[in-house]
């Protein structure tokens, strides 16, 4: 089901899922849009107690330059999507190739836009409900990316992924993924758990965090981590290789003695 919805994916044009990733984030900044002015009021606010006057520089801005500001920030999202694409690509270069690098390109901006979209969405609590926002954001944003980009490889993987490395260039991508998250989240909860100026409901939240980081790597770990491992060695064990090329009789075999005039 999911290497289906991949394969309508594919069959869009390059530029579309560009389209997509720069409309999720345009969407996703809604809240800082509606949010601009107050911010703004706030930074203007940090350089006076700092002892300087930005008032006149700063304090006359159009009402259209939070849109300048969205927009701005949409294309700066897209360029980060493109690199991190590029660092995938980089980092599974040793074993799984991609063999399809329009179908992976599609898929990959897709399901960010589909994530930036969600998150984004979610991000409006920060308007109307800023406690569940400051709360919950990280746990939302960490799942919906495990999710959603574990989704992205299963569905993937057998148009673009070598068959004999499904394994090894999956759990690159599992290492990486998990080895950043834990350092960040366990020094978060090592900082908050010593800093006395953290309240407790935030020192629970820390925890959850690194609780769900730690969840998450185990689910994967015994569904997917495993089971594409044993596949990988059945598509190893079952490999066939193609049969080397079968001499003419006219090429370079007899070359030597030809050239003694044999």
């Amino acid at each position: 089901m999911i290497s289906k919805l991949y394969d309508k994916i594919s069959k869009l044009p390059s530029w579309s899922g560009i389209v997509a990733v720069l409309v999720a984030a345009i969407v996703a900044n809604i809240p800082l849009m509606l949010q601009f002015d107050v911010l703004w009021k706030s930074i203007l606010a940090s350089y006076v107690d700092a002892g300087l006057n930005a008032g006149n520089a700063l304090g006359n801005l159009p009402d259209s330059y939070k849109y300048v500001v969205a927009l701005i920030s949409a294309v700066v999202t897209w360029g980060l999507v493109e690199l991190v694409i590029y660092a995938v690509l980089w980092i599974i270069s040793g074993s799984g190739r991609v063999r399809e690098k329009k179908y992976f390109y599609n898929a990959v901006r897709f399901t960010y836009a589909a994530y930036k979209l969600i998150v984004g969405l979610f991000s409006l609590t920060a308007v109307y409900a800023p406690i569940v926002y400051a709360y919950a954001y990280m746990w939302i944003n960490f799942s919906v990316t495990t999710v959603f980009f574990t989704f992205c490889y299963l569905g993937v993987k057998q148009s673009c992924i070598n068959d004999n490395y499904v394994f090894n260039t999956y759990s690159r991508l599992y290492s990486v993924w998990f080895i950043y998250q834990g350092i960040v989240c366990i020094t978060d909860f090592l900082f908050t758990m010593t800093d006395k100026s953290y309240t407790s409901v935030e020192k629970i939240s820390s925890g959850v965090m690194l609780g769900l980081v730690a969840l998450a790597a185990a689910v994967l770990y015994f569904t997917v981590y495993r089971r594409l491992k044993k596949e990988q060695e059945e598509n190893r064990r079952n490999f066939i290789p193609p049969p080397p090329p079968q001499s003419t009789g006219k090429g370079p075999d007899d070359e030597i003695f030809r050239g003694y005039g044999l």
